[in-house]
């Protein structure tokens, strides 16, 4: 059976994958599909693509958009957008997002140097050699300078909710970003719904242009996994997954640890 995966991460966000590296582990995995789903950008993708296209291997356009659902987080993937996908306001969007992301970074910079840590933006950039710079960038600095010993003791010491160095930041409503996936002729889908706490909002979602629910994911226990395939069943959602990778340096799912079958693509398409 012929299997994709769906959920991948590459470093121009948080993933220690470069493009090409990603889609070698995926044909060694023998996936037949992957999608690039990068945090708030897309500028992975056209690299991913070439590469998938050397190695026969195709290479879907996607993201994962960060958005929220009142107060609550939520994650947005982002599939199949229409051919002028760089010319459309999803690009702008996620432009402005980017913007953002930096600007938390500079934020926590700050709180962690009025904590008397010397670390400096130029650290931060320097972990974030392509895309998009996030909190894993800021505890990978961290690590550099040697403050902790692991990205993980750099959330808990300081970069975590109610941790001294935290910052919050601006999250786009979901019906926003779904609108932005959809006016670029894409499909989207709720990513790890397990971990949002959002399903009371799912049908109301499913309502503003949500096409999908991510059934299988790596942190879905096999009751959430159920509950969720029969909500997607109800709700005449696509039910579609990934693995979540972002690669061997960032630890967690490994690539193709979440076998989606390739009708999956068929029926997303569709959508």
């Amino acid at each position: 059976m012929c299997s994709s995966d769906l959920h991948l991460h590459t470093r121009y966000s948080d993933g220690a994958f470069t493009p090409g590296e990603l889609v070698r582990a995926a044909t060694t995995k023998g996936l037949a599909a992957i999608a690039v789903t990068d945090h708030d950008t897309l500028e992975g993708v056209a690299e991913t693509k070439r590469a998938g296209e050397a190695a026969c291997l195709e290479v879907i356009v996607g993201v994962e958009i960060t958005a929220r659902v009142e107060q609550q987080e939520i994650h947005l993937l982002g599939y199949f957008f229409s051919d002028d996908w760089q010319a459309s306001t999803l690009v702008v969007a996620l432009k402005h997002a980017q913007q953002i992301r930096e600007e938390r970074a500079r934020q926590f910079v700050g709180r962690l140097n009025d904590l008397g840590i010397p670390v400096a933006m130029e650290d931060v950039l320097a972990c974030s050699d392509r895309g998009t710079v996030g909190r894993p960038h800021v505890a990978e600095a961290l690590v550099r300078r040697k403050v902790v010993k692991s990205v993980e003791e750099a959330f808990e010491r300081f970069l975590k909710r109610g941790k001294p160095a935290f910052v919050e930041r601006y999250r786009m409503e979901a019906a926003e970003a779904i609108g932005h996936v959809t006016r670029a002729g894409g499909v989207a889908v709720l990513a790890h719904p397990g971990l949002n706490r959002v399903d009371a909002k799912i049908r109301e979602m499913r309502d503003q242009g949500l096409r999908g629910l991510e059934v299988w994911h790596t942190k879905h226990t096999k009751s959430q996994t159920e509950h969720y395939r029969v909500l997607a069943e109800e709700l005449g959602l696509v039910a579609t997954g990934g693995s979540d990778c972002h690669g061997p340096l960032r630890g967690g799912p490994i690539i193709g640890s979440v076998p989606v079958p390739y009708e999956v693509l068929d029926a997303l398409r569709k959508a």
